[in-house]
C-alpha cells in the first residue's frame, strides 16, 4: 500500500506543479491574453483539488478498513492522543 500513498503523492505534486506553471504563465502575460492563462490557472486548480480529494477519500477508505480490522489498536491510539493532549494542557497552564 505505501506504492499506491507515493504514486498518490506524485500526482498529487505534478497538479501543483502545473498550477505554479499556468498561475507564473498568467502573471507573465497579465499585458496580453490574461484571461486565457487565469482560466487555465484555474482548471489547473480545480485538479489539484480533485487529486487532493481523491487522496482524502482514499485515506480516509484506508483508516476506516484499518480501524474495523484492528478496534484494540484504534482505542489505544486514541487514548494515548487523549492523554497527550491533557498533559499538554496540564503543561500549559503551570506556566
Amino acid at each position: 500500500m505505501p506504492n499506491s500513498f507515493r504514486d498518490i503523492a506524485d500526482n498529487l505534486e505534478d497538479a501543483l506543479d502545473n498550477v505554479a506553471r499556468s498561475l507564473r504563465k498568467a502573471a507573465e502575460s497579465l499585458s496580453g491574453d490574461a484571461s486565457d492563462a487565469v482560466s487555465k490557472a484555474a482548471a489547473d486548480v480545480t485538479r489539484a483539488s480533485e487529486s487532493v480529494r481523491k487522496y482524502a477519500t482514499a485515506t480516509a477508505k484506508k483508516a476506516a478498513h484499518e480501524a474495523q480490522e484492528h478496534p484494540l489498536a484504534v482505542a489505544a491510539i486514541i487514548t494515548a492522543a487523549a492523554a497527550l493532549v491533557g498533559l499538554i494542557i496540564a503543561v500549559t497552564r503551570q506556566k
